[in-house]
């Protein structure tokens, strides 16, 4: 049997899609298929990508899914919006890498010893709004690419610092230019950040069964908690909100955060649940984050 794994052409989604199918030759005795295709994300002007919206890094890959191109469809998790098609599923997370950021840099050891005025590379506005949370006195210049590219317009010193997702590094084997990890209690990060999702067609249980075979329990309510907090304030991955979940035990925590997109105002939340009910966890701690007092003072639902 010949299976046909869909993803993006970059070098980090075909390693990330290498990792999945090495994990599943080890399941069952199938060969594989990397079609690599071309998304909206990767052909878009870059300056314009907010605008357009999520999902941009999806769509293709995920409506040959649906044609039936392919056989499944594989995701950096913080790309899919919180809404797939209704004939597809998320059907495996495998175990999940730090969900961190990270910040990178050849001459600073970290975002407090950088300069006065100093510059900060990065294309997110979650993390522009806690760069400036951090250092009102930063500056931040839009930063897009692949890793490569952000890494080499750093040495070409166009920043004195970048931020990335820890998890991107671990996976490219760089993570000897992390200066400062950050701890995802004080910078809650996308949705979904350092977890790969595995798409399959609703009705193809024989791709469902196989895939089961490497999914997470842990990372998968992770995951569901954290897309049902975003889906819940009713905003996109580009908005400057963060939540990251983490299964430790019996509990399933959460460290969320909203922002001001200039950093001014912002508030941080923690909760702690039972496990089981990843979706309601997530949708509780957002009400509750709604309903704050102080975040109404910034927020507006649906932004």
């Amino acid at each position: 049997m010949l299976i046909r794994v869909g993803t993006r052409g970059s070098k980090l989604a075909v390693l990330q899609t290498n990792y999945l199918i090495n994990n599943l030759k080890d399941k069952c005795g199938a060969e594989f298929e990397i079609v690599k295709i071309k998304t909206s994300g990767d052909i878009t002007d870059p300056r314009s990508s907010q605008r357009i919206g999520s999902g941009i890094f999806e769509k293709e890959v995920d409506e040959a899914l649906l044609r039936g191109d392919i056989d499944l469809a594989v995701h950096s998790m913080k790309d899919v919006p919180t809404s797939i098609d209704e004939n597809l599923v998320l059907a495996a997370v495998p175990q999940r890498l730090p969900p961190n950021d990270v910040f990178v840099s050849y001459d600073y050891v970290s975002i407090e010893s950088l300069p006065k005025g100093g510059v900060i590379g990065t294309s997110s506005l979650r993390r522009a709004a806690q760069i400036k949370a951090m250092r009102q006195d930063l500056q931040i210049v839009s930063l897009r690419g692949n890793v490569d590219t952000r890494l080499r317009r750093l040495n070409e010193g166009l920043f004195h610092g970048i931020v990335l997702a820890e998890a991107a590094l671990v996976r490219m084997g760089m993570t000897d230019v992390i200066k400062e990890r950050f701890s995802t209690e004080t910078v809650p990060t996308s949705p979904g950040q350092g977890a790969l999702a595995i798409i399959t067609r609703r009705d193809d249980r024989e791709m469902i069964s196989l895939v089961s075979k490497i999914n997470s329990p842990e990372a998968m309510e992770e995951v569901i908690a954290e897309r049902a907090f975003l889906r819940t304030l009713q905003c996109g991955c580009s908005s400057p909100v963060g939540c990251t979940a983490t299964v430790e035990g019996a509990l399933l925590k959460l460290s969320c955060g909203l922002y001001s997109q200039d950093g001014v105002k912002f508030k941080l939340f923690k909760f702690k649940f039972p496990r089981g009910s990843p979706e309601e966890c997530g949708a509780e701690a957002a009400q509750k984050v709604i309903n704050d007092q102080d975040v109404a003072n910034f927020w507006r639902v649906g932004r």
